[in-house]
């Protein structure tokens, strides 16, 4: 269902990069291009590529091709990487509008336990500095403050289960998840009115 979903974005005029990582033993290059096959059943050209190139990166979406990128080097079989380090990487060089983790965590949550669905930058790292966040999603968290540090405009952490979540979260005013935003660009409906 995601990968509908993110076809969908392509025909929104979006222009999105997957970054994804597979178990040990599974072979890099079948699952790179079934995903890439899956996608393209939407009618929408996509490609699997193995390592991490900005340039092939810029070339594939400026030729409206959704590049579907796996970090590990298919050559040396070299596993070790961190997915999250890997997509914050490709969206600071990439200058991405957003920078979405999907992942197992439904976002950030406040002390009452109530998710929190926007949040600034300063908020997030409060939050961080406080030892709030632990295992998978303290590795989230950090990349989110580096993206935005770097340039990325927002950073989204949403729960993969749910159907339609990449949908429900851009496009919906509160989303499904959390964003942690740049405040700098904040869009008209989120400004306070004076």
């Amino acid at each position: 269902m995601i990968l509908k979903d993110i076809a969908l974005l392509k025909f929104l005029e979006m222009k999105p990069i997957i970054v994804h990582s597979a178990r040990k033993g599974i072979d890099l290059f079948r699952e790179n291009k079934r995903i890439a096959s899956l996608i393209e059943e939407n009618h929408i050209k996509a490609i699997g590529i193995c390592g991490i190139d900005i340039q092939t990166l810029t070339m594939m979406v400026d030729n409206d091709y959704i590049p579907v990128v796996i970090p590990n080097d298919i050559k040396t079989a070299d596993e070790d990487f961190v997915i999250e380090n890997v997509a914050c990487e490709i969206a600071v060089q990439m200058q991405a509008d957003k920078l979405i983790f999907i992942s197992k965590a439904k976002g950030i949550y406040d002390k009452n336990k109530e998710l929190i669905s926007m949040m600034s930058l300063a908020q997030l790292k409060q939050k961080y500095q406080q030892g709030h966040f632990d295992g998978f999603l303290d590795l989230k968290i950090k990349n989110a403050i580096e993206a935005i540090e770097n340039g990325v405009r927002r950073v989204h952490i949403i729960d993969g289960l749910i159907e339609h979540s990449i949908l429900l979260e851009l496009f919906s005013i509160n989303g499904i998840g959390t964003a942690v935003l740049d405040e700098d660009h904040l869009y008209k409906h989120e400004r306070k009115k004076d």
